[in-house]
Order: structure tokens, then C-alpha cells, then sequence
């Protein structure tokens, strides 16, 4: 991490899930998933709200909506194959963030062209339906193959946190803290800020 500016990402499904406020206080990102349940009405509210607090937000798979939206940061998941490289012609200052879990995908991510790669699961994680996870050396292995700038994501809990110093990261996704959003700012993050 050293001196570098370290980024920290909420993943988020659910509009009314996050205090703004708090995201607003850790200088957080957000990363909004499964939008096609919301009305754009819901959409446009929440990304203005985003923006009054100067909250970058990240629309995911979506090229309709991050035009009805008018943002400038698209999300691809993991599983989205399609070619989306085309965007930076039609808006040059486009930021494209993708998620990765191996090699070939990191592949496909830049083929996309994608500026940063969420690349996970870093750690183990309580999720029981997931299996294995890439440690820091692995992580490190993949991620210097590359010149993007990767997001750590999986398992990061206060003990996990200090060993992101040992990786070359943009930063990394919270998962599980962001539901607690708004009642405390984690210790080890205050330190941070």
C-alpha cells in the first residue's frame, strides 16, 4: 500500500442498505449490483444523492442506465462476457472496474477494458457455498502479470486488513461492514482516515 492513495469499495444490492453519510466519512466508493429491480425514478434518486456528497458510484452491466444516469464509472461482473471497450469512445473519461477470480478472467477484464479488476476471494470467507481463496502470494503472483489497478475482496476483516500492506492494491471491497454502516467506522479503518 505504502504512501499510495488506498481506496476503500462498498458492494451494495440495496439502495436504502448504506448510510450516505457514513460512505461519505470513510470516502468510500460504491459498487451498486442487481439494479434491474429498481424503477430508473429510484436510480436517479439515489445516484443525485451520490453525487451531493461526492460519492463516486459505479453502475453495473447496465450501458442504458449508466446513460439515463449520466455516470462516468461502469461495473463489470465477473460472469458479464460481452465487449464493452467501445464505451471509451463514447465517453473518454469513463471509468470501467471489473470483477475477476482467476487469470483468464483478469484476461477478459482488460479485453473489456477495464481500468481497475476487483480480483477475489483474497482470504477465506464465512461463506459456506465458497470454497478456497487466493492468500497474498497468489494474489500477488496474478496481479503483477498485469499493469491495471487490482481491488482485494474476500475475508477482509481487522486482523486480514494488515496484510493488505503486503499487496500492490488500488485497494479493497468491504463487504460485510458496509451492513453495520452508519453505527460505528470500524477501528481499523479509523486509523486509516
Amino acid at each position: 500500500m505504502g504512501n499510495k492513495k488506498f481506496n476503500i469499495f462498498f458492494i451494495t444490492e440495496k439502495l436504502n442498505e448504506l448510510n450516505l453519510d457514513y460512505v461519505k466519512k470513510t470516502g468510500a466508493i460504491l459498487i451498486l449490483r442487481n439494479i434491474d429491480k429498481y424503477k430508473n425514478k429510484e436510480l436517479k434518486k439515489f445516484s443525485k444523492n451520490c453525487s451531493k456528497r461526492n460519492i463516486n458510484l459505479f453502475i453495473p452491466n447496465n450501458i442504458k442506465t449508466l446513460f439515463f444516469l449520466n455516470s462516468d464509472s461502469f461495473y463489470i461482473s465477473a460472469h458479464n462476457k460481452k465487449p464493452f471497450k467501445h464505451l471509451k469512445k463514447i465517453k473518454p473519461n469513463i471509468k470501467i472496474l471489473g470483477s475477476a477470480h482467476n487469470f483468464l478472467e483478469i484476461r477478459r477484464k482488460i479485453e473489456q477494458g477495464c481500468d481497475y479488476i476487483v480480483l477475489s476471494r483474497i482470504f477465506e470467507t464465512s461463506d459456506k457455498n465458497k470454497k478456497g481463496h487466493l492468500g497474498t502470494l497468489k494474489f500477488n503472483l496474478l496481479t503483477r502479470k498485469f499493469a491495471k489497478k487490482f481491488i482485494a475482496l474476500g475475508g477482509i476483516n481487522e486482523r486480514r486488513f494488515k496484510l493488505l500492506k503486503l499487496l500492490n492494491i488500488f485497494g479493497c471491497v468491504m463487504l460485510s461492514d458496509k451492513k453495520k454502516a452508519g453505527k460505528y467506522l470500524p477501528a481499523f479503518l479509523k486509523n486509516k482516515f
